[in-house]
């Protein structure tokens, strides 16, 4: 269902305007003057707010905002409407034609402003639609070429396969963009340091490496003291 909204407004009492605007968001319907001109589409007059026979909702914002006449004018895009402006007076009495032409004018403006709007805001969604797919792109690309220099690595390395531990930890240290990264190789009783690579110093590095070859007993008891630190 169509829905109309009070975004802005301007001049009165600002309580009485905040009890105007709490009476939206509503229905767009023949009982409020935004909705009378979003459906017509077209310029509305009410000369007098106690009118007889008038909504009563029109009456009671009249009565709210101290106003006894007022007219509104379409915010039409593509001649469809998308929004109303309207001016009041305290006094009855119609608008001239000229004020009328004046508010028209406001109106274009204001639906160019919505427009611009709009097209910014969906010029920004193709844009991170296209980063993003840019990057997924990139990150593809990336993965292949690992692929592939891994492959090529196994087939110049079809007896030693320490070229191929190496390429896969370091290709995988940089897919993921982490700092340390580690190829451990069980051989049914010790877990060794197949391969590793890390941007750490000298003196971390040997540390590293002093670990292996390790029991999977001492392992699992390793593992267990730095969870229960952590906890």
């Amino acid at each position: 269902d169509s829905v109309v909204y009070h975004p802005a407004n301007y001049g009165g009492d600002p309580e009485a305007l905040a009890a105007a605007r709490a009476r939206y968001p509503r229905p767009v319907d023949i009982q409020t003057m935004p909705g009378m001109i979003v459906l017509a589409r077209s310029v509305v007059q009410i000369p007098d707010s106690e009118e007889v026979g008038l909504p009563d909702h029109v009456r009671q914002v009249g009565r709210i905002l101290g106003f006894r006449s007022v007219v509104g004018v379409p915010m039409l895009r593509e001649s469809e409407a998308v929004g109303a402006l309207l001016v009041t007076r305290r006094e009855p009495g119609r608008f001239s034609d000229a004020e009328v032409e004046l508010l028209k004018t406001f109106s274009d403006q204001a639906v160019i402003a919505i427009e611009n709007v709009r097209l910014f805001k969906e010029l920004q969604e193709k844009n991170q639609a296209l980063t993003t797919a840019h990057a997924q792109v990139s990150e593809t690309l990336e993965q292949q070429t690992a692929t592939s220099e891994i492959l090529r690595v196994i087939s110049q390395s079809p007896t030693d396969i320490q070229p191929v531990f190496d390429t896969i930890i370091e290709r995988a240290v940089r897919l993921c963009d982490a700092r340390l990264g580690a190829l451990l190789r069980f051989d049914g009783q010790m877990i060794h340091l197949a391969a590793h690579a890390q941007q750490l110093d000298a003196e971390s590095l040997q540390a590293l490496q002093t670990m292996y070859p390790m029991s999977v007993a001492v392992g699992n008891a390793r593992a267990c003291a730095r969870h229960a630190r952590r906890s």
